[in-house]
């Protein structure tokens, strides 16, 4: 059997033990903390520097978490749309750059049987 001061030894040491295992995590959680505020306030100073940022027809972007959600909804269509239009400009004007190549090649080609 263990005597009574072997159990106040036992029962000692687990809690210092505790404590230690307790004041190191909070340790490593305060130590986070502050990584995270640190990286937080780096964000801010990175952000700042979009405040005075145009967007191309000189009009601030608004932020769309401010906003409505079917305002921003119907933002993102229209930008949708103008960037399918935009898209289907370029792809027609391909296509005749396309056909004025190859009207150009077969013209060519027949240019000497026309003339010999």
């Amino acid at each position: 059997m263990i005597e009574w001061w072997g159990w106040l030894l036992i029962w000692t040491g687990l809690a210092i033990a505790l404590l230690a295992m307790v004041g190191l995590f909070a340790w490593r959680i305060v130590r986070r903390f502050f990584r995270v505020l640190e990286d937080f306030f780096t964000l801010t100073d990175k952000l700042s520097i979009l405040d005075g940022v145009e967007g191309p027809d000189g009009v601030r972007p608004l932020n769309a978490v401010l906003e409505d959600s079917a305002v921003v909804r119907e933002r993102t269509a229209q930008r949708m749309r103008r960037r399918a239009d935009r898209k289907a400009a370029r792809r027609q004007a391909r296509i005749q750059r396309a056909k004025m190549i190859t009207t150009a090649d077969i013209k060519l080609k027949e240019w000497p049987h026309e003339h010999g």
